[in-house]
């Protein structure tokens, strides 16, 4: 990412990300299932079943950042091409 889709891209996180999301159609009940179903997991894990959960779920959260930055960069280099 170029420094300015950078900063366009953390304003982005930081003022825009919740007020799209919120307007998501089931994004609230998701995200606590996906809690409850974690905390579920952990408390029926042993240790080493724990540290691979947390593993896998810090993988998942950065393929997941990956698909964000992409999918922002796609969108502003569609942006950019309309404006054309």
């Amino acid at each position: 990412m170029t420094d300015a889709m950078e900063a366009l891209y953390v304003y982005a996180q930081e003022y825009l990300f919740s007020t799209l999301l919120a307007q998501e159609k089931g994004y609230n009940v998701h995200l606590t299932r996906e809690e409850k179903y974690e905390e579920q997991l952990h408390d029926i894990l042993d240790e080493s079943g724990q540290k691979i959960l947390d593993s896998l779920i810090k993988t998942k959260l950065n393929i997941t950042l990956s698909n964000e930055r992409a999918a922002f960069q796609a969108g502003i280099r569609i942006a950019l091409e309309l404006s054309r």
